[in-house]
């Protein structure tokens, strides 16, 4: 049995989860599409998943742990679950990057999670440099935090994974 669906990369939001869409049950992908210019305002990390990042189109760099890596078409890193990480494109073209992850036994924690693998951290307070002292993301920033919570209680109240 298989499931194929067609992605028009031109029309992706910067970022998209095809779990649904293909059924995904063992493996976690995100399609990355980020215009030129954009990038994620503030680092996340998770508890269990490794992450690789595979550059289709563009240039940017991907930001882990403070230190800024350069990346191109072709391009393939892979980051420690630990590991605090946040991307930008700073080419002129959109930034196309397939992340992978492998799913530890038991994820995702709730059936209804956007992504399989449900246990990223986004650290709110750790702003890559190219957003560094812009009012605006801070702001924006201050109210994702605020309602982090919140989001967490949901998580908590939904029914788990058997």
């Amino acid at each position: 049995m298989y499931d194929k669906r067609h992605f028009d990369w031109d029309k992706l939001p910067p970022l998209t989860s095809p779990r649904r869409m293909l059924g995904l049950k063992g493996v976690a992908l995100g399609l990355i599409n980020l215009p030129p210019g954009q990038g994620y305002t503030f680092t996340h990390s998770h508890r269990e998943q490794e992450e690789v990042y595979m550059v289709l189109e563009g240039e940017g760099i991907l930001l882990v742990d403070g230190e800024e890596l350069p990346l191109g078409s072709g391009d393939m890193v892979r980051v420690d679950p630990e590991s605090k990480r946040a991307l930008n494109n700073n080419g002129r073209v959109p930034l196309r990057i397939i992340c992978a992850g492998g799913v530890p036994a038991g994820y995702p924690k709730h059936p209804e999670a956007r992504y399989l693998i449900d246990d990223g951290r986004p650290d709110y307070d750790d702003v890559p440099p190219w957003c560094a002292n812009d009012p605006e993301v801070a702001a924006n920033n201050a109210r994702l935090k605020k309602r982090y919570p919140a989001s967490l209680a949901k998580r908590a109240a939904a029914p788990r994974k058997p």
